[in-house]
């Protein structure tokens, strides 16, 4: 459960807040309501205490489903996703409970990660700084690799190498990770 908090606590600190405008806007923004609420029902649905485990995994279902319902953004509590968790945007986010999911993992919204569906098991395990772009799918038992960039709308279905950046339906490499930083010389 403090593992969590800690998570959590990583999470919106990838909210970068220089201002007191910075803060206003993250206290209301429901992404990162998507993401506390995850993040509770989480820390909940770990504790394993016989009997009131079925009372707070009761509980933390209710929260998942406030959070869908309400922020549009549908995490189960048994999904498991590394710290600095970071959702853009609420807007119908669905995470299937079987998906692993390494740290600094970032989704926009309209992302479907899951099943493909059609009798057909077994869902994603994601690495380590993983953009997904504005309603981007990633469907069936595969592989993302770490440091990966996936363009919006694009539909991800067969394994993904480290470093690279993917796009179209089904989604291709186009190139190595394009990066907005300046390289230090």
């Amino acid at each position: 459960m403090i593992e969590q908090l800690k998570f959590l606590a990583l999470d919106l600190k990838r909210w970068k807040i220089t201002s007191i405008k910075d803060l206003f806007y993250m206290i209301f923004e429901q992404a990162i309501w998507g993401t506390v609420f995850y993040r509770i029902s989480r820390a909940l649905f770990l504790i394993d205490v016989p009997i009131v485990k079925i009372f707070l995994r009761l509980i933390a279902f209710f929260i998942f489903k406030f959070s869908e319902s309400i922020l549009g953004v549908a995490i189960r509590p048994a999904t498991e996703i590394g710290p600095g968790l970071y959702i853009g945007h609420a807007g119908m986010v669905m995470v299937n409970d079987e998906v692993k999911a390494g740290k600094n993992l970032s989704i926009g919204p309209g992302v479907l990660i899951g099943m493909r569906g059609g009798g057909s098991l077994g869902a994603p395990v994601i690495g380590d700084d993983v953009y997904i772009g504005v309603g981007a799918k990633i469907l069936g038992k595969i592989t993302v690799g770490n440091n990966v960039r996936i363009g919006a709308n694009s539909v991800v279905v067969g394994n993904v190498p480290d470093n690279v950046t993917m796009f179209g339906v089904p989604a291709k490499i186009v190139g190595p990770v394009f990066s907005f930083r300046k390289k230090k010389e």
